[in-house]
């Protein structure tokens, strides 16, 4: 190999590229299978080992874990680098559907590797493309209905009424617009959250109007304060 490439030994085997293009030059087609699936397949199972050694390193911290779907990619970063200075572990999604796929992948890692939790808190978009964020709520929950999960949308009242009567269950939402400090301030503080959960598990309030009722009077009342 070395000879029909000019390069040494060391460059060959540290550039996996370069000794693709190699065996293909002197072995033909026939080498891709018999060579370089074999080594395709151990590098996969080493990508798989950092990736869940990566995983497993922020599951030990106590890092607040973040899964963020934003379609617009400036808001999207915004979130990113903003919560990661303030020390969260955060994951993006470009739409609902992405979003779910992540979550069902970390999902299942954490079942396995006996975690306890998948992500603390999941921020969801409404309006966004293949699945709304209300359709990607509703698909979360039923893989785990105790998550944690944030909309943020300019329409409170309609998002709220959405939930209740798609999920029967009242979510947090925040108001757009608003500043990274105030989704910061929502995520640690976690008091709509209590409210809201006091509610979804409150067995008196039956209906998904009687919740969308309460839920908009305890928003009301924290707005005044």
């Amino acid at each position: 190999m070395t000879k029909e490439c000019g390069k040494n030994e060391q460059d060959i085997i540290t550039d996996y590229t370069l000794f693709e293009e190699m065996v293909e030059i002197i072995f033909g087609k026939t080498g891709n299978n018999r060579i370089l699936e074999p080594i395709k397949y151990q590098i996969s199972k080493l990508n798989q080992r950092g990736i869940e050694t990566e995983m497993k390193r922020f599951y030990k911290h106590n890092k607040m874990r973040l899964l963020i779907a934003e379609d617009d990619p400036r808001i999207l970063e915004l979130y990113r680098d903003w919560l990661k200075m303030a020390h969260q572990d955060v994951i993006t999604a470009t739409d609902g559907q992405k979003c779910l796929n992540i979550y069902k992948k970390e999902y299942k890692f954490a079942k396995i590797n006996n975690l306890k939790r998948c992500f603390d808190v999941v921020i969801l978009d409404h309006i966004m493309p293949n699945m709304t964020g209300v359709e990607t709520a509703s698909e979360i929950l039923k893989i785990n209905p105790d998550q944690r999960i944030i909309f943020a949308s300019g329409h409170v009242r309609k998002i709220l009424l959405e939930s209740v009567s798609r999920i029967n269950k009242v979510i947090e939402i925040i108001e757009k617009p608003f500043s990274i400090e105030s989704l910061e301030d929502m995520i640690n503080k976690n008091t709509l959250w209590k409210k809201f959960d006091e509610i979804n598990s409150n067995q008196n309030i039956k209906t998904p109007l009687e919740k969308y009722r309460k839920a908009l009077n305890i928003i009301s009342q924290m707005h005044h304060k």
